[in-house]
């Protein structure tokens, strides 16, 4: 059994979600050094507005995955948010449906809270995952000439 919570409740469950990112993504550019990455997922728990992070633990209380959401991603797409980051499933617990779980209580609580529209840029490879989880593509991005990155966005009813 996953349980989904939000970080600030759980704070001992901050760094072994920042070590997973970190793991993840920790070869960008800025971001090798793993305290960026507990600076940043602690900055990002928050309870009642944007940024908030909602984390996964298992039945053995482990860490197994995390999805944020913050006002802001980038300076190019300051006209539209908040922006859901940081969605990660630990690799070796991959496929048994836990980010689907992290992104129905992050939509939930956007809903609860008066969020009627999330966002999130994303590479190729987890494209398909937001759309089953009710995404629509928007647009094709290349911010700053670098890289192509897909946006997509889910409107609440």
């Amino acid at each position: 059994m996953t349980t989904v919570e939000l970080l600030v409740d759980r704070p001992d469950l901050l760094i072994p979600l920042a070590r997973i990112r970190w793991h993840e993504w920790g070869d960008e550019p800025g971001r090798e050094d793993p305290q960026w990455w507990i600076d940043t997922t602690r900055r990002e728990c928050g309870r009642t507005d944007p940024p908030v992070t909602f984390v996964a633990a298992d039945a053995a209380g482990e860490t197994v995955g995390g999805v944020g959401l913050i006002p802001v991603e980038r300076p190019e797409f300051a006209d539209r948010g908040p922006w859901v980051v940081g969605t990660i499933v630990r690799a070796d617990r991959r496929g048994e449906g836990i980010g689907t779980a992290l992104m129905a209580r992050l939509t939930d609580w956007a809903g609860g809270t008066g969020i009627d529209r999330l966002w999130v840029s994303t590479g190729a490879r987890a494209v398909d995952f937001y759309r089953r989880c009710g995404f629509e593509p928007y647009e094709v991005a290349t911010p700053g000439g670098g890289d192509p990155i897909n946006v997509l966005t889910l409107r609440r009813s």
